[in-house]
């Protein structure tokens, strides 16, 4: 009867339905007690459902137990641990047991196993998720209904969120992949069909256009793609920035984002959101430019990116800058303590005006107005000042400022007075209150002016010379002072008369008791003269001379008094006197002595008081030819401490007599101050027994030398003499452990001073000091040969593993102690310290206790061949076990030595069933003890069990060879983690069992049993699956230089971790890294900047790996380093660099000015180390930014760098309307400038005066200069830091120019330089401009001579030759040149002949 079968395997409910087409259609496997029947399928029935477990056995859900089955009886249900694995045959529909040869057979209701192969046409027509065997047809998948795309919320713009509906019928997985439709780059990824529908790319390129595709798979058969297009949103721009250029402009900037763009629109609205404007550019535009708009109005500025039919936008808000007020005025009118501004009110929005009132030395008044006000006034101010006034128009929070100047009325002086005698004219005054820049002074005679003169505003006093300006004695004469403060100004007016003219009184000879003076005759007429002598208590002494006297002398004086000797000229009734003041000499001191009184740092001065009148003593004291002191005391004192003296030195002392400054003569004495001991003594034995060593600082203050005695008790030992320069001295073959004193004494002159210490020699050492155990595992026992020398006590440490454990402190008459309660078998350190004082000297030896023998020996388990015995470690520490295999007393094999860690030793290559005595010895250094134990062989298991995955990662293939003797027949089990998944049971003839439907990458082991009768004998083997690749890998560079990121997605089944290569373009592995399995990204660092490298990355599980996935990318260049300025002029910037490290392709060089504008783009390559740009603008800042490329990978580094401003030109110096002015102007050089720098010079290049000006001024008016005298101006354009000079006086040139020494194709020129001129060199030039070597034969810039070599014979040269002034190649002050002279020559074939042109200036 030929039957038709399908077993289906529903999943709800699970039922194994077998229909026959002709008598048992419709027919299901049902238990009946403990049997398996055919019965008709009832899927509400629990009984009849069915599920696969894991190890590919079937289970009766409802009773928890499996179908099992042996040759030749009918199916029944048996507990699943003993219950086979079912699978198919590759005969097509045939079921049967796994591994065997036993098929599933119908027999009536009944089914069973049998030999007979039965091609039954076995189907699954429901999938279940068990993954089946081949034997059921799979239908094919279809793909899923619906496919969602969204972006995804977080990334956005560089994540996609995909989701489908699940397909309908059975699906492993879904292969879900992303495809860019302009490069054609696709990511891949693989959904299991247990995981949600759904899945996450990241990292996508915003603005591109991808496809979708969703591919459905069950088993190797795959559906039709389900596709969808969609778009990730285009990035938005980055660092957004508006800047109001101008009250009606804005400047938009920005950065694109990363991405496709395909262009950009710049949007303007109103604080009411009405579009303004809608500027579209192209995707490579970075900034816009919005013009016509409305000063001091709020905007809102929005950048929108357009791709793929998307937009992304960014805004910012902004107002632009208020327009500035007009007509900005300060004015006084006429008062000096009030201002008043005003203005006319600016167009556009406005919110307020801060208006700032400021002057030098004047706090600042701030008024915060109305927009509406269009005038302020300030009162309080102070006269005469310059005030700065400032108006700000604030809208937004922006403003715009506007400036003026303005200053009050000085006030005039007061206290004016005029003074006259026959000399002068004095003019004196106060100053006025406020602030004011000099004052005019005129002298008048009656109407007639007679000086009109300007002066600096410190001055307050004026004097008019009689004699220069030829006034007249008696005459009355006004005078008028005004106050000037800019051109503003306040007059005062006095008046007085002349006296008659006295006579020029002078002191002819002054000594202790005499004084003389002489006089000249006065200008003009006089009577006679009076001589009076005067104290201060009246007149000493008067005297009557005739009008030819010329002098007087008044003898018989006091010493150091002070006199006043009057002369008086009578002419008539009027008189005029000078007198004249006087001193006599004060007296010499006597008895001068100077001494230390036994201190280091101080001298007494003594002295016998000096006769006369005196106001006081001046004593010097001196040391080394320099005065360090020099005081004054009063009369009364006859003696003088010096403290804070150097220690030792020599000084000497100078006395003099002071009476109203006048001195007597010196007295001078000497004296040397006491030594200062020596500091910081130290004494050291370095660790010697015989030796002392001693040290000290040096003394403070002036030694000779050092005196330096040893001794023991009171007994002196060693007395050494030491310089002063060293500070140290040595003693030797000294006592060992013996308590010395030292004594350093510091010697200078007679005198000395000392300090003192006490040191001890090291203590000697114990000789052959021994420790012995004595047969005990606790003990040791320790002693000696007595130390030589002093010694206080022997101390004796035992340590071990540097660790200090028991001491024992023994007296010096002792030699031996005892250590107890030590760790048998341990290696001790024993120390014997000798003690002297403080220091010790140590011994050492080392002893051993006796080792313990081992604990709780047994028999841990045994084998065919092997016998395993353990034990627990003996106590104590142990260096080695020996193990020693008897039998019948006779050793078997040579002894086996294990370390002190193993607690246990296997024996093999025994023989099977035998008896065996087992000792074990424990040894320590060359000690042991020993202990024994027997034990029995078991019979012999199968050998060479071998696991194999071939490479596959889903199955496991298991042989072995079987052991000596004989076997029933084998049990193959299968574990993962401990638990058994499958069990094989084969014939003794078989030696081979293969698992399929494994986890790629688990470790199983693998349990070969030998069954030989009722004795069982294991052999357990591990084996792995091959371990799944990684997908979707991507290598993505770092912001570092350095470092490149490898990204994945996790590989399926299990690994321990994921190995990753990286590799250079030659296929040379760089470096290498690995990762725990689970995390997906590993970062390389320490790469070669700008290189392109090739990742491979492989799974491992248990030191297997899989097949390797590759990808290709590169790190980014290194930037440049040291980009400096090597050099800047006033239209020319140039710049060097060092080169990155690594690789690049190029240079690019883009040059920004200060409103970031490109100025200049140029492309260099990778051997260029510098570059210059030309035609810039003078005194302007400059933004360099250098671009590195390597690939598609840059770098950058940018610098600012200014030229220097421009020289100012047509620099003039002009006289003004008066003689003590001058004018200088000058036009601007152009370019940037932030202000000029004026300087005025005097004929010998001093600096007569200064001037800051501002970027505007053209000119500036000196005043107050000495009429006649010739000066120099020097302008100083300012750029910032950086500035460049005019100057309107040029160096002479030189005088004459000569040639000599001539040959026909070399000469020597000479000059006379210029005199009465500065100068730094001389530039030489010559047409035509041939390359001659110029030779200065004196090596001096300002020799007048040099020699051309190179000449062309017969060739005309003319020669200009300036002069220089002022450093050369300076960009910040260039020099200065004369005028030019001329002279020409013409060289002829021969070599003596030559033709002279003609000089010229």
């Amino acid at each position: 009867l030929e039957l038709n079968y399908f077993l289906k395997i529903l999943q709800k409910p699970k039922l194994i339905e077998i229909s026959e087409h002709q008598k048992h259609a419709n027919m299901c496997l049902i238990p009946l007690d403990d049997l398996i029947i055919l019965g008709c399928c009832d899927v509400t029935d629990p009984t009849h459902h069915w599920a696969w477990s894991s190890a590919a056995r079937l289970v009766h859900t409802q009773s928890s137990r499996c179908l099992w089955a042996e040759p030749g009886s009918h199916l029944q249900l048996e507990s699943c641990g003993a219950s086979p694995a079912w699978s198919c045959s590759t005969s097509n529909g045939a079921l049967g047991l796994a591994l065997t040869h036993l098929y599933l057979n119908v027999q009536g209701a009944q089914v069973g196993l049998g030999d007979h192969l039965q091609t039954t046409g076995w189907r699954r027509s429901y999938e279940d998720n068990l993954n089946l065997s081949s034997c059921f047809s799979v239908s094919d998948p279809v793909g899923p209904d619906h496919l969602e795309v969204q972006p995804d919320p977080v990334h956005s713009g560089s994540g996609l969120q995909v989701s489908w509906s699940r397909s309908a019928g059975h699906v492993d997985r879904y292969d879900v992949s992303v495809e860019d439709s302009s490069s054609g780059s696709i990511l891949r990824t693989t959904v299991m069909d247990s995981a949600a529908p759904q899945s996450m790319f990241f990292s996508l390129s915003p603005g591109t256009r991808y496809t979708v595709s969703v591919v459905a798979s069950s088993g190797t058969k795959t559906s039709s793609p389900v596709q969808t297009r969609t778009a990730t949103a285009p990035s938005t721009v980055d660092s957004l920035q508006v800047v109001s250029l101008s009250p009606d402009v804005l400047s938009v900037s920005w950065r694109a984002g990363p991405g496709r763009v395909e262009n950009f629109r710049v949007l303007l609205t109103d604080q009411d959101g009405v579009l303004l404007k809608n500027v579209t550019l192209e995707n490579t535009s970075s900034s816009a430019e919005l013009d016509g708009l409305q000063p001091g109005t709020p905007y809102t500025i929005t950048v929108v990116t357009e791709a793929a039919g998307l937009q992304s936008s960014a805004s910012t808000q902004v107002t632009t800058a208020p327009a500035p007020v007009s007509g900005l005025v300060l004015d006084s009118a006429g008062s000096s303590d009030s201002l008043r501004a005003s203005w006319f009110s600016p167009a556009g929005g406005l919110d307020s005006y801060l208006v700032a009132l400021w002057g030098s030395g004047s706090a600042p008044q701030r008024r915060r107005l109305q927009p509406n006000t269009t005038q302020v006034e300030f009162e309080g101010l102070t006269p005469g000042r310059s005030y700065q006034l400032s108006v700000s128009s604030s809208a937004g929070g922006r403003s715009s400022e506007t400036r003026t100047r303005g200053r009050t009325v000085p006030a005039p002086v007061s206290g004016l007075f005029l003074s006259a005698d026959s000399r002068e004219l004095q003019l004196s005054w106060t100053p006025p209150a406020g602030d004011w820049e000099n004052y005019s002074v005129v002298l008048r005679n009656g109407s007639e002016v007679l000086v009109n003169r300007t002066v600096g505003k410190l001055t307050r006093r004026h004097v008019f010379s009689v004699l220069d300006l030829g006034l007249l004695p008696g005459r009355l004469y006004s005078a008028e002072v005004t106050v000037h403060s800019g051109i503003l100004g306040n007059r005062a007016v006095c008046s007085a008369r002349i006296a008659p003219s006295p006579v020029q009184l002078s002191v002819h000879q002054a000594d202790e008791t005499t004084l003389s003076v002489l006089w000249t005759r006065p200008a003009g007429h006089w009577d006679g003269f009076m001589a009076l002598l005067r104290q201060t208590d009246g007149v000493l002494d008067q005297r009557n001379l005739s009008r030819d006297a010329m002098g007087v002398s008044f003898t018989g004086l006091t010493a150091g008094r002070h006199y006043t000797i009057t002369v008086m000229t009578s002419s008539g009734d009027l008189t005029s006197s000078t007198s004249v003041m006087a001193w006599t000499s004060p007296s010499q001191v006597g008895g001068l002595q100077l001494s230390n009184l036994g201190s280091i740092d101080s001298l007494q001065a003594r002295w016998e008081p000096a006769s006369g009148d005196l106001d006081s003593y001046q004593v010097l004291l001196v040391h080394d030819s320099s005065v360090i002191k020099n005081e004054s005391l009063t009369a009364d004192t006859s003696s003088m401490t010096f403290p804070g003296l150097r220690p030792g030195a020599l000084y000497r002392v100078v006395v003099t007599t002071v009476r109203t400054g006048r001195t007597s003569r010196q007295t001078v004495a000497e004296g040397r101050t006491v030594p200062a001991a020596v500091g910081d003594v130290r004494a050291s034995n370095n660790g010697r027994t015989d030796f002392l060593i001693v040290s000290w600082h040096p003394a403070a203050g002036e030694v000779d030398r050092y005196l330096v005695t040893l001794s023991d008790g009171e007994r002196m030992l060693h007395a050494l003499s030491v310089a002063e320069s060293s500070p140290s001295c040595v003693f030797s073959s000294l006592v060992s452990g013996r308590n010395y004193n030292i004594c350093i004494s510091s010697c200078s002159g007679p005198h000395q001073n000392h300090s003192c210490i006490q040191e001890r020699t090291q203590p000697g050492k114990v000789q052959s000091p021994t420790a012995t155990h004595a047969a005990r595992d606790d003990y040791l026992k320790v002693y000696w040969r007595p130390a030589t020398g002093d010694l206080d006590r022997y101390q004796v440490f035992i340590k071990h593993n540097n660790m200090f454990l028991q001491n024992q402190t023994v007296p010096k008459n002792q030699s031996e102690c005892v250590f107890t309660g030590l760790v048998p078998g341990r290696l001790y350190t024993v120390l014997v310290n000798t003690w002297s004082g403080k220091y010790e000297t140590s011994a050492s030896t080392h002893g051993r206790t006796l080792p313990a023998p081992v604990r709780s020996l047994v028999l841990a388990s045994r084998g065919p061949e092997e016998l395993h015995v353990s034990w627990w470690a003996a106590p104590g520490d142990v260096d080695h076990y020996e193990v020693q295999l008897l039998f019948s007393d006779m050793k078997v094999f040579p002894p086996i030595t294990l370390s002190a860690a193993v607690d246990h030793c296997l024996l093999t290559s025994l023989t099977p069933g035998r008896l065996y005595k087992v000792l074990v010895s424990t040894f320590s250094g060359p000690n042991q003890r020993a202990r024994f134990i027997e034990g029995r062989t078991v019979p012999s298991k199968v050998k060479n069990i071998q696991v194999s995955n071939h490479g596959d990662s889903s199955s496991l293939q298991v042989s072995w060879t079987p052991g000596p003797g004989d076997v029933d027949g084998f049990s193959v089990f299968l574990f993962r983690d401990g638990r058994q998944l499958s069990l094989r049971t084969v014939l003794k003839h078989q030696n081979q069992v293969t698992f399929g439907s494994l986890q790629p990458g688990q470790v199983y082991d693998v349990t070969v049993q030998s069954v030989s009768g009722d004795l069982l004998n294991n052999h357990t083997a591990s084996g792995r699956t091959v371990p799944s690749a990684v997908t979707g890998l991507q290598v993505d560079p770092l912001q570092s230089t350095c470092s490149l990121q490898v990204s994945w997605q996790d590989a399926l089944g299990v690994a321990d971790r994921y190995v990753l290569q990286i590799m250079d373009d030659r296929g040379i592995q760089v470096t290498n890294g690995s990762q725990p399995f689970g995390q997906t990204w590993y970062r390389f660092h320490g790469l070669t900047p700008g290189k392109k490298y090739r990742v491979l990355v492989q799974t491992s599980s248990g030191g297997v790996h899989s097949p390797g996935v590759s990808a290709e990318a590169r790190t980014r260049p290194a930037a440049i380093t040291d980009l400096t300025l090597r050099s800047n002029s006033t239209s020319s910037l140039s710049f060097t660099w060092t080169p990155p490290v690594g690789e690049f392709q190029l240079y690019e060089l883009f040059l920004y000015g200060a409103d970031d504008l490109l100025q200049e783009w140029r492309s260099l390559q990778p051997g260029s180390l510098q570059s210059s740009f030309q035609g810039l603008r003078p005194g302007a800042a400059y933004r360099l930014v250098i671009l590195i490329h390597s690939g598609d990978q840059t770098n950058q580094t940018s610098t600012w760098a200014r030229t220097v401003p421009a020289a100012v030109g047509s620099l003039q110096l002009q006289t003004g309307n008066q003689s003590d002015v001058l004018v200088v102007n000058w036009d601007c050089g152009g370019g940037d400038l932030s202000g000029y720098l004026l300087t005025l010079y005097n004929p010998n290049g001093s600096q007569q005066a200064k001037r800051q000006l501002g970027p505007d001024a053209t000119e500036f008016v000196f005043s107050g200069l000495i009429p006649g005298r010739q000066y120099r101006a020097e302008v100083l354009s300012l750029s910032q830091e950086l500035r460049n000079r005019a100057s309107t006086m040029a160096p002479r040139p030189p005088s004459s120019f000569l040639f000599g020494s001539i040959t026909n194709t070399s000469v020597e020129v000479t000059w006379s330089v210029p005199v009465d001129s500065d100068y730094d060199d001389f530039e030489l030039r010559w047409t035509p401009e041939d390359r001659l070597s110029v030779i200065n034969p004196y090596h001096s810039r300002t020799a007048g001579s040099r020699i051309l070599k190179g000449l062309f014979p017969g060739r005309r040269y003319t020669f200009r030759l300036r002069t220089v002034s002022g450093p050369p190649g300076t960009a910040e002050a260039p020099p200065t040149y004369s005028t030019a002279i001329w002279s020409s020559i013409r060289t002829s074939r021969s070599q003596h002949e030559l033709s002279l042109g003609k000089q010229e200036v």
